[in-house]
């Protein structure tokens, strides 16, 4: 029977109560706003109360928010996985110039506010773009811009998270041995096969990754939703929160804690 050392004992005991403290730090600061959140819509005021609950389980205007927001979060994902994924295997795996450059250049999106997104957008399409008047596409003035609509937000969407899908994905193929691809090469294989029977199997957790940090970030946008529903009665599940706190102030606190919930 070996014996184990008594520092090596020491260094896992030390590394497991760390592991374990941090999973109880992050687990804390992530159920203590959701266990508010269900005391203040099932016991406000400290009694248990079913009313709030049948509200926004009645109410239409929360099946139609929740689909819209699912729908346009899905739509959403999928533009950005297309866009950001393709621009990952492009500036990986090929000899482009300036490369560092256009990294940084298409990862800006994730530092500028959703909302500064949507109003640059809705001035590069509406009838005053500059841009558009100097080639003559320029909509009429006084016409609706094409953007406020489910395709308009489902769109900015995708081109403000796709650098989420880039940025992970282009990590995983960093990360992975050229020598596979070589070698599927080397056997005759051609570019596009071995980019389908190599490269993206192996590239399936942070493709993954990125598409679930797409998905619930699309999910919980406020900005884009904001200008681009509001304005054509478009609600998604935070706008419909901001229009019952705005309208009807804090007497529907419980309701919007359910609807935070959903």
């Amino acid at each position: 029977m070996s014996l184990v050392d008594p520092a090596t004992l020491r260094t896992r005991v030390e590394e497991t109560g760390l592991l374990w403290g941090l999973v109880g730090l992050v687990a804390l600061l992530s159920l203590l706003p959701i266990g508010r959140l269900i005391v203040e819509g099932l016991a406000p005021g400290g009694q248990l109360s079913a009313t709030a609950l049948g509200k926004v389980m009645a109410s239409p205007a929360t099946w139609t928010a929740t689909w819209n927001s699912l729908t346009t979060a899905i739509a959403g994902t999928i533009l950005a996985t297309l866009v950001g994924g393709t621009v990952a295997l492009l500036a990986t795996l090929t000899d482009i110039r300036a490369r560092n450059a256009f990294t940084f250049c298409f990862v800006l999106p994730l530092m500028i506010a959703p909302q500064v997104t949507a109003l640059a957008w809705l001035q590069l399409f509406g009838p005053s773009s500059t841009l558009l008047k100097l080639i003559g596409m320029a909509p009429p003035l006084g016409s609706r811009n094409p953007l406020y609509s489910r395709e308009g937000i489902i769109l900015l969407l995708g081109l403000q998270y796709a650098p989420l899908v880039f940025l992970t994905l282009r990590a995983g193929l960093r990360a992975l041995p050229k020598e596979l691809i070589e070698a599927g090469l080397a056997a005759g294989a051609s570019p596009i096969t071995v980019l389908r029977t190599v490269v993206l199997p192996l590239m399936t957790p942070p493709l993954v990754a990125g598409i679930a940090l797409c998905f619930v970030s699309s999910l919980g946008n406020f900005g884009i939703p904001a200008f681009l529903g509001i304005p054509g009665n478009f609600l998604v599940l935070p706008t419909l929160i901001y229009q019952r706190l705005a309208g009807l102030g804090p007497g529907v606190l419980s309701e919007v804690a359910i609807l935070s919930l959903l």
